[in-house]
């Protein structure tokens, strides 16, 4: 079950970020809008957005490795480009490592398209990432 952010999940965010990164903590900025995914009366999932009048930018989005290949992340997508339809949003962005396959496929599969390459963008400045859109 998808729901709200509040800051009663902060703890649970923290550690699936980790899984992005060893030292994620979250930050909301005033834009931002998180929803976690709920199973089994625990958080596996969380997607972090900046929705803006026009656009969304997705910052991160994250699932448990006990819950992947679950269809959660799938499920957390679908739910924000819900969101930006309903806010009027033209189009949706984000940046994904270009060796995660993975999350590649995901965003393909729900509309994404590669737009162009941002050089060293991860991992101090070692790795590519593709910038992907979605329009709306």
């Amino acid at each position: 079950m998808i729901k709200e952010y509040s800051e009663k999940y902060f703890n649970y965010v923290n550690v699936l970020g980790r899984e992005i990164s060893s030292n994620y903590i979250l930050n909301l900025s005033p834009v931002s809008k998180c929803f976690v995914y709920e199973e089994d009366e625990e958080i596996v999932g969380f997607i972090l957005i900046d929705l803006f009048d026009d656009r969304a930018e997705v910052i991160d989005i994250a699932v448990s490795l006990l819950y992947r290949n679950k269809k959660i992340g799938d499920k957390l997508l679908k739910h924000i480009i819900e969101i930006c339809k309903n806010k009027g949003c033209e189009n949706i962005t984000l940046e994904v490592k270009v060796n995660n396959q993975p999350a590649i496929k995901l965003y393909k599969n729900n509309g994404f398209k590669i737009l162009s390459i941002r050089k060293k963008y991860y991992s101090n400045g070692t790795l590519d990432a593709y910038l992907m859109i979605r329009k709306l």
